[in-house]
């Protein structure tokens, strides 16, 4: 599936934005009759190619610059659609920056602590949407659109730039004071205090740090884990992780919306096929000619 980099080297064209006005105004400026005229095939040329006789050839010419016409028509109305929702969904960090290594070059910079909060979070629902299980519930499968869209890079790098960062947080930080096993009820007798497991929800259950966990628990919410997310954000800060940050933002943005993009791709595949209609056509007629004469 395309991303919107791939789809950018065409979308960002000047040229082809100007056909965002052909849906509205293409029909007046096409099949206006100055410019019928003026586009109208040479019948002296039409009554070679097909044997006409001379008082027959300009009406052929004039059906046949029509047909033309509509395969243009309705070629740079694809291609208009095409690039207004390209111009209307695509990421803006996208348009900006042709690769993820020139946003890194640019952006690296410039980051800071807030904004990197803000790009981890948009990052860690992206990696559990691409593992392909709901946020809430590890049993319900996402659609395999969703799974579809995000690559494997984005995927590999996510888990290991997660556990990496997870791994340099400071010892003291994951130090607690022991807490009580018992409590005493108003008779005196005591009674066992169980102990939540998901108090560190960042394990699997043979006690290794998992990246798909520790990108839960940043997107969970729950007050007891502000300080984990207060803490994983300012690592990810740091001069070590900010890149890979920068990189996975815009590899999570540069495969979103799957379905636009789709989409997208349609309208200007469809475009430029409808386009080269008429020159193959042409191409074809004239080889014909040439072969046979």
């Amino acid at each position: 599936m395309l991303p919107w980099s791939s789809i950018r080297r065409i979308g960002q064209s000047r040229l082809l934005s100007l056909t965002i006005v052909v849906p509205f105004l293409g029909s007046l400026l096409l099949f206006n009759q100055h410019v019928v005229e003026l586009l109208t095939l040479s019948p002296d040329l039409i009554r070679r190619w097909l044997n006409l006789p001379m008082n027959g050839a300009e009406e052929v010419a004039r059906q046949i610059t029509l047909s033309r016409l509509y395969y243009v028509y309705f070629g740079l109305t694809s291609l208009g659609f095409g690039s207004a929702l390209f111009a209307l969904f695509c990421p803006l960090i996208v348009k900006s920056y042709a690769s993820a290594i020139e946003c890194v070059q640019a952006e690296s910079s410039l980051v800071t602590r807030s904004r990197v909060a803000l790009l981890l979070s948009e990052v860690s629902r992206r990696y559990i949407d691409a593992l392909g299980f709901d946020e809430y519930d590890d049993m319900a499968p996402r659609g395999i659109i969703t799974r579809m869209s995000e690559p494997d890079d984005f995927i590999n790098l996510c888990s290991v730039a997660m556990l990496e960062i997870f791994s340099d947080l400071p010892p003291e930080h994951f130090e607690k004071p022991p807490e009580p096993t018992v409590s005493l009820e108003a008779d005196g007798s005591p009674t066992p205090i169980e102990i939540d497991p998901n108090d560190e929800p960042f394990y699997d259950k043979r006690g290794r740090p998992d990246s798909y966990m520790i990108a839960k628990a940043l997107t969970s919410g729950f007050r007891r884990l502000q300080w984990f997310t207060s803490a994983f954000q300012t690592q990810a800060a740091s001069e070590a992780h900010r890149n890979d940050m920068l990189l996975m933002h815009y590899m999570a943005l540069d495969n979103a919306r799957p379905r636009l993009r789709v989409l997208v791709a349609f309208f200007y595949g469809a475009g430029f096929a409808l386009l080269s209609i008429p020159t193959l056509m042409t191409f074809a007629q004239l080889a014909w000619h040439l072969i046979v004469r």
